[in-house]
């Protein structure tokens, strides 16, 4: 039903947050109440700007998505209000929001102390704020996470946060957030920046388009390069949209190896105006999209020419930092055994321009976009890739995507590094139902997770299944969810597992009969991650089975939560993979850690028992022995030498600090009473707190109990410095999801 659009109101919603108020103008198109809502964050000067495009787009969320509209306008630009209205929407009887845009400046919630939110960064946080904090619109759409204030920046709109040890210490969103934030780098203001992406967002809201062509992207050193994983990919693929089996070419895939500078290609393939949404799997930098890396060599010549051009730039790289030119070409010839003429055209113009253009080709660079009119259509673009997301920036690559001249309106991206082993596709064959984009972010479960771009965007749809209006109250709706665990739709069987373990309401039992029967890989990996959660013989069970699971990402996944959990049951299917002849190259990286979480000893004993078995065949076995036990052995050495110097009363400060930081991503789990021990014996506060922060990313590992047990009794024991004890209840809320 179309409705028009009515004269904007004003409200005002008198609340008090550290004595700073908030006025609201609130619009709605509808001439009746409407059952759930959706607010527009705007600072007044953007609104001045912008206000017959604001209207437009609020119109638009109003016929598209059914939601009553409300736009708040930020008068004082602290998050803490902000937040503290989007929970009073949230909470109102009349119209409850179910998410909210953050259109313009509007500030930054920069958040520290909550690295174990986030799948892979580990800065030291004595590095410049800027770096070492979190940029994170969860801060707006988690309410039960409790931040406190710390500080602000001067000369940016960021303000940090702690997460307090009496906070819920994992995410569960309440609402879903995008955020535009435009900036006036190249040479475009702002204003009409955001002018023009929300004419832009309103007209392809309401095309009301279908997802039936999507796109895949494989980048240098992504995932080991694994070709398994992208093969296995196409499946998964297959599996959150199945009707793509039934038309020509609606998956598409490119791979980095084709050409020595694919990014000319991948730009063409974005450009498609019939491309829906795209996966692009690669490195990242704010600024940059990291495409091929070093080019493949087929000849002797191009071997000479690689060689030349990697020597040349040293030799410039090194005389931009003063050192002596005559000194370096020397140790350049002597280290490759070149000679002295390879060198001699070095700092010709032509040649260095040459060099200089053949890197740029390599990579995909916010330059590019005006330099090749470089206008992505894809309307959908997920940068699963480091960095890429940085809106806190003046500018980024997601920025580039959206507030250019072409289609694109949502990229989901990554404000801070990600890791390559996460499950980047989840949730994502709901879009196909019309799940609101910004529900991607929200589910994956990460802090980095941003959605830059309009979060009510969705696809069209046939489905009879509501899955916006299911995950607006899931925990209410548990009746249905129930019935739809048997769906022929794979991804809302993931959804409902989901949704029936958050709520106590599917036992670890059926989890696992779930992961032993599912056809779908996608499923299993569901089942898998959320069996994690329960840290039972259930999980143990799991991940024996998921090591030799058909689908690689189930392996993979399978084989890091071994290397997490390190139960000495698992020695042996650890093991069995790590003399298997044809392992795929991600599995084989996750199994080498997982290696160096048990002892040496009992390591080489499983690995003679196993390899001895005459049904275990290889050519050149002798050989094949050797180099698999070399390999046991150094993995398993990995990281003793860090417990050795944490333990160490001759260890300098430095140096422990240094190791304690290492214990977070790579520890031996049988060593952790040592790590008990050494927190007891210290009166170093800082230590003990790094210990515990340490100890708390154990939440996978089979010490659980006990390290749970350890920092219970720690944080109740008044002994110890306050700063200690609220590290030890955060450890403590983390291993046991209390």
């Amino acid at each position: 039903m179309k409705h028009s659009f009515s004269h904007t109101s004003l409200f005002t919603f008198h609340f008090s947050l550290l004595a700073f108020f908030f006025s609201l103008f609130v619009s709605s198109s509808y001439a009746k109440e409407k059952q759930r809502g959706f607010a527009i964050v705007i600072d007044q000067k953007s609104l001045d700007e912008a206000r017959n495009e604001v209207n437009d787009y609020a119109k638009a969320v109003e016929d598209v998505n059914g939601l009553k509209t409300f736009i708040v306008v930020d008068k004082w630009g602290i998050p803490d209000s902000i937040r503290a209205c989007l929970h009073q929407m949230y909470m109102q009887q009349v119209a409850p929001i179910e998410g909210a845009i953050l259109l313009g400046d509007i500030s930054v919630a920069m958040i520290r102390d909550a690295q174990h939110l986030t799948s892979a960064f580990k800065m030291d946080q004595r590095r410049d704020r800027k770096e070492s904090s979190v940029p994170s619109d969860r801060y707006y759409d988690d309410f039960g996470m409790v931040f406190k204030y710390l500080d602000k920046d001067s000369d940016a709109p960021y303000f940090y946060y702690t997460l307090a040890g009496d906070s819920r210490q994992w995410l569960k969103s309440n609402i879903y957030v995008g955020r535009v934030r435009p900036t006036d780098v190249g040479g475009t203001s702002r204003y009409e920046k955001l002018r023009r992406y929300l004419r832009k967002v309103v007209n392809e809201k309401r095309q009301q388009n279908s997802i039936d062509q999507i796109f895949y992207y494989s980048g240098h050193g992504y995932i080991s390069e694994s070709m398994t994983a992208r093969i296995d990919e196409k499946q998964g693929l297959y599996e959150h949209f199945p009707w793509l089996r039934q038309q020509q070419n609606g998956i598409g895939f490119m791979d980095h190896s084709q050409e020595n500078s694919i990014k000319f290609k991948l730009m063409n393939e974005l450009m498609r105006e019939d491309l829906d949404y795209a996966i692009l799997h690669h490195h990242g930098a704010p600024e940059t999209q990291y495409m091929n890396g070093a080019p493949k060599i087929k000849s002797a010549e191009q071997a000479k020419e690689f060689m030349l051009h990697y020597v040349r730039g040293y030799l410039r790289h090194a005389q931009e930092r003063g050192k002596d030119v005559d000194s370096v070409s020397q140790v350049l010839q002597r280290r490759f055994d070149i000679p002295a003429s390879w060198l001699d055209n070095t700092f010709d113009p032509a040649i260095a321009a040459k060099d200089s253009l053949e890197d740029d080709d390599s990579d995909l660079n916010l330059t590019d976009f005006k330099t090749y009119g470089y206008k992505p259509n894809c309307r959908v673009v997920m940068l699963d890739a480091c960095f890429n997301g940085s809106f806190h920036l003046d500018d980024c690559i997601a920025d580039q995507y959206i507030f250019g001249e072409g289609q694109t309106v949502v990229a989901i991206a990554n404000s801070v590094n990600v890791l390559q082993d996460k499950w980047s596709d989840r949730y994502m064959g709901l879009l196909g139902l019309g799940m609101n984009v910004g529900y991607i972010p929200v589910y994956s479960g990460y802090l980095e997770s941003q959605c830059i771009g309009d979060p009510t965007f969705h696809f069209a749809t046939n489905s009879p299944v509501s899955i916006n209006s299911l995950l607006v109250s899931p925990d209410t709706k548990l009746k249905t969810w129930k019935k739809l665990l048997q769906s022929d739709y794979p991804d809302l069987r993931c959804m409902t597992i989901e949704q029936l373990h958050r709520a106590n309401a599917i036992s670890s039992e059926e989890l696992l009969q779930i992961f032993k029967t599912s056809p779908y890989a996608i499923v299993r990996i569901q089942t898998l991650t959320s069996l994690a959660e329960n840290n039972d013989n259930n999980f143990i069970e799991a991940i024996r089975l998921g090591v030799n699971d058909s689908y690689e990402m189930v392996q993979r996944f399978a084989l890091r939560y071994l290397w997490q959990n390190g139960d000495p049951r698992l020695m042996a299917c650890l093991m069995s993979i790590c003399i298997s002849n044809n392992t795929s190259e991600r599995c084989n990286f996750n199994a080498m850690n997982a290696l160096s979480v048990y002892p040496e000893d009992e390591l080489i004993a499983e690995f003679e028992r196993q390899f001895n078995n005459e049904k275990v065949h290889y050519v050149k076995r002798k050989k094949v022995h050797d180099e698999i036990e070399k390999a046991i052995r150094r993995s398993a050495k990995s990281y003793l030498e860090d417990i050795d110097e944490i333990v160490s009363t001759e260890t300098t400060d430095k140096r422990r600090r240094l190791a304690i930081r290492t214990t977070r991503n790579y520890c031996p789990y049988y060593r952790i009473p040592e790590l008990f021990k050494r927190f007891r014996t210290t009166t170093n506060a800082d230590e003990q707190q790094m210990l515990l922060e340490s100890l708390g990313w154990r939440n996978f590992c089979y010490q659980g109990s006990n390290i749970a047990t350890f920092a219970k009794e720690v944080s109740e024991n008044t002994s110890y410095a306050p700063a200690v004890r609220e590290e030890a209840i955060k450890t403590y809320r983390r291993i046991t999801r209390k």
